[in-house]
């Protein structure tokens, strides 16, 4: 029997076999329907009805709430975060609702299992800021020794991304990201060579961010200033770790992932979202040095068993919309029972991704992945990609185990990328099965580093049939 998702991911799958159905034979027709998709996405997610079983105890949070309430009805609403994250306030099995409309600013940290985190009331999605404030008051800045450079000490260590006069416009791809420069990368040495506006550096060791602004204190000068701060957003804590679902939320402004630490889980869902301009911040140590960034909005690192990503609308990812990973290291990791559908993945690094990295003398192992319906578009086109689009993808692996067992990936709409549609590698990868995806590119950029290196997009069907094993697949050569 399959599994039941929710109507914004129904509708989806419903919209791309209609537009796949239509028989289109043209880029520019195709690109039409798939803009109409897009939309119809974006709407359906936009105002889904909140998923969540009223039978269960609920507890309610509104910005003009009280903690001193009791919680149990709209009109006696909690207020902060911090009530929701205590393990004595609420209880395994829980819902817990925040009121539309409402902002809330810091860290969300699951405290029991079956808890399900949703939406009451009217209006945009409830929204989840990592900036733990709008840093646009000049009291917060303070100028240094060097000319333009001023400096908050209010954040956190690790900022990862400075965002200028952002608006609530959901949707909107092209507002003010500031470039973060790292020491150690491309001859920056410290703040002194921060040399125009929009450049920043989020010290790796103090609670520092450094930003150059021609005109004036900071906090003078824009109406908002967001700090991608050096935490992941949304955490179940040990004590959690089945049964959770987040549906209805609104992700944005975080250094490192929006939903992340599930590893080791069973039955997580996360569904109906928006999660937009998160990560940045400094992988710190990977690869001996300081100066890679990273940032998810999904991820799952570890083992799992039933994880369910539908219906969401991720765009502007420093790094992955969604993902399931685990790295070389002495652990056995087992993946099992994963469905990605629905989702809508734009300007990402890289959209979904996956790996569980062959390691001898452990057991790696990947069961039952279903990839479908999912249109992923403008792979490393996004603030993310600055200076590394070449290797952005929009499904992307880095290298499955040989115990890799019905993983499909099929009727997905992967729509241009600045780097390359797909990436694979010898091993695992190599048992994937694909049918009915969509696969469109310019003709002289590439279908992806596919074994052995990359693929161009020429000849597309004859390299998506002998590379991608896939036959009669869709292409469309983009203008």
């Amino acid at each position: 029997m399959r599994r039941k998702i929710s109507a914004a991911a129904e509708n989806a799958v419903l919209a791309i076999d209609e537009l796949n159905s239509a028989g289109y034979t043209t880029y520019a027709d195709y690109e039409k329907g798939v803009d109409y998709v897009a939309e119809k996405m974006k709407h359906d997610i936009t105002y889904s009805d909140s998923v969540y079983d009223p039978e269960k105890p609920t507890f309610y949070v509104s910005n003009s709430g009280d903690d001193s309430n009791d919680g149990k009805s709209p009109e006696t609403a909690w207020k902060t975060l911090d009530k929701v994250n205590d393990p004595a306030s609420v209880c395994e099995g829980c819902n817990v609702l925040f009121e539309r409309g409402g902002l809330w600013r810091g860290i969300i940290r699951v405290p029991h299992n079956g808890m399900t985190y949703s939406a009451y009331g009217v209006g945009m999605k409830p929204r989840f800021y990592g900036s733990r404030r709008n840093y646009a008051k000049p009291e917060y800045w303070k100028k240094t020794e060097y000319e333009n450079v001023w400096y908050t000490d209010l954040c956190t260590k690790n900022v990862g991304l400075v965002a200028i006069n952002h608006s609530d416009v959901l949707g909107k791809y092209d507002e003010i990201m500031c470039e973060r420069h790292n020491i150690g990368k491309d001859g920056f040495s410290g703040p002194q060579d921060l040399k125009k506006d929009y450049d920043f550096y989020g010290h790796l060791d103090e609670e520092k961010c450094f930003l150059y602004c021609s005109k004036g204190n900071p906090g003078e000068v824009y109406d908002s200033i967001e700090l991608g701060e050096g935490f992941t957003l949304v955490v179940p804590t040990p004590a959690a770790h089945e049964g959770i679902t987040f549906d209805n939320l609104c992700i944005k402004f975080v250094g490192c992932h929006g939903i992340a630490g599930l590893g080791g889980h069973e039955k997580i869902t996360v569904q109906n979202c928006i999660f937009a301009y998160l990560g940045g911040s400094i992988l710190d140590g990977f690869a001996g040095c300081r100066t890679v960034g990273f940032g998810n909005a999904v991820e799952t690192y570890g083992s799992c068993n039933g994880y369910y990503v539908n219906a969401n609308w991720i765009y502007q990812i420093y790094d992955t919309a969604i993902t399931h990973q685990r790295s070389v290291d002495n652990t056995d990791c087992h993946m099992r029972d994963v469905e990605y559908v629905g989702n809508l993945c734009e300007f990402c690094h890289w959209s979904i991704e996956f790996y569980n990295q062959p390691n001898e003398g452990h057991e790696r192992s990947v069961h039952n992945t279903d990839v479908h319906h999912n249109l992923l578009r403008c792979g490393g086109m996004g603030w993310g990609s600055r200076g590394r689009a070449e290797g952005a993808a929009l499904f992307n692996s880095f290298t499955l185990p040989m115990d890799t067992v019905n993983f499909v990936t099929h009727n997905n709409i992967y729509d241009r990328s600045a780097g390359g549609l797909v990436r694979l590698n010898r091993g695992g990868d190599e048992k994937i099965q694909a049918f009915g995806n969509t696969y469109i590119q310019k003709k002289d950029g590439a279908l992806g580093w596919i074994f052995d290196g990359v693929k161009t997009f020429d000849n597309a069907p004859e390299k998506i049939l002998e590379y991608c094993k896939e036959e009669n697949a869709r292409y469309f050569y983009a203008e």
